[in-house]
């Protein structure tokens, strides 16, 4: 009988032990676990006010940013305004400027230049008829031809490699500058004769007194009419 008051009185003992300690394990899991809920909390709550300070910092330094970009697109705005700024008036005189600080090359006319000596005959010389090769009667002592461009010219013999009508503008000479067309041939006329070219006066007396101009520039303006 005491053996079995013994064992329940051990297993009263052994419970009462197990359930303190189990109380015990709990009010210590309890406050843990409180704590831990705080400290999450406070972790929390600073993590938010970090979150929020960074949102406020970023919207200062974007506004400041955007401000400092407009700035840049203002200036570049007025620049563009000035650039622009000039009116039609200023672009048509700059036209103008531009176009009157324009010098135009000149434009040649002559096609051929020789130098050589120019003598002087007349209609009435040895064995002249009074026709020139090309047909025209000069007799009467009509020594022009009026040409339907260049007006009346002097009457001249010419070598053979210049078709009738060839316009030739003569510098140099005893005479003053003057334009002459071809619409004879001579014998003593033309290259690697005695002269390039011979002029027509009303007399044979007339070409004498005027006798030979060396040196002579001939331009050749036009290849036959």
């Amino acid at each position: 009988m005491k053996i079995f008051v013994y064992i329940i009185n051990s297993f009263l003992i052994l419970g009462i032990i197990v359930y303190i300690t189990i109380v015990s394990i709990q009010s210590m899991d309890t406050t843990t676990i409180s704590t831990n809920l705080n400290i999450k909390r406070l972790r929390s709550s600073e993590l938010i006010e970090y979150m929020e300070s960074q949102k406020e910092v970023d919207v200062e330094e974007k506004v400041a940013e955007d401000d400092s970009m407009s700035l840049e697109e203002k200036k570049e705005e007025d620049n563009f305004s000035q650039k622009d700024d000039t009116t039609a008036e200023d672009k048509e005189m700059e036209v103008v400027e531009e176009t009157s600080s324009y010098i135009p090359e000149p434009v040649s006319d002559v096609l051929e230049t020789q130098i050589g000596s120019l003598s002087g005959y007349g209609p009435d010389c040895y064995g002249c008829s009074g026709y020139l090769a090309s047909g025209r009667y000069v007799g009467n002592g009509n020594i022009y031809y009026s040409d339907s461009t260049y007006g009346a010219v002097r009457i001249l013999a010419g070598d053979s490699s210049y078709p009738f009508g060839t316009i030739v503008r003569i510098k140099n000479s005893k005479f003053s500058e003057f334009i002459g067309i071809v619409l004879d041939r001579g014998g003593g006329v033309g290259f690697g004769k005695s002269h390039l070219f011979d002029l027509l006066f009303p007399t044979s007396a007339e070409a004498a007194a005027n006798a030979v101009s060396y040196n002579t520039t001939f331009e050749i303006l036009r290849y036959g009419y």
